[in-house]
């Protein structure tokens, strides 16, 4: 079996945090699919990246949720679960140390949804579509 150097198994890890950051991921579970033991995983993720596993996953959830206030009219709340975090205090007092301000304050910097809502040309297309049958093909039985 060829060395794999050690950075590639913490890349395996933070592509993890990074593709399922929703889940209730732990650092043990990051530790694991970087193949390390969760002292040695932290310390060398740290040594890699600049911060913590933990730093790291929460960033990734509170730019997820700054996305999700952006751009969609979900409660708060809805927003915190969404990203994988579990309290809505916490996830508030994270958000605010962060971003400094409140997700509901982040939120009213920005324009409404629903102003940016658009509907796609598929769809627009299908309901354009008469309603009823107009050629006499469609009500002819087939011959075979």
């Amino acid at each position: 079996m060829a060395f794999v150097p050690p950075a590639r198994h913490l890349l395996r890890a933070k592509d993890l945090a990074d593709a399922r950051y929703f889940e209730s991921l732990r650092v043990e579970d990051l530790a694991r699919a970087a193949g390390l033991s969760r002292a040695h995983f932290s310390e060398q993720f740290r040594r890699a990246f600049g911060e913590s596993p933990h730093a790291y996953l929460l960033t990734r959830r509170l730019e997820r949720a700054a996305a999700l206030l952006r751009t969609t009219d979900r409660s708060v709340a809805d927003v915190c679960l969404s990203v994988g975090l579990r309290s809505v205090g916490s996830f508030t007092t994270s958000f605010t140390r962060t971003y400094g301000v409140s997700p509901t304050a982040y939120r009213a910097n920005f324009p409404p949804a629903a102003q940016f809502a658009r509907v796609p040309g598929c769809v627009v297309r299908a309901h354009g579509r008469p309603q009823r049958r107009t050629f006499r093909e469609d009500s002819r039985p087939l011959q075979g």
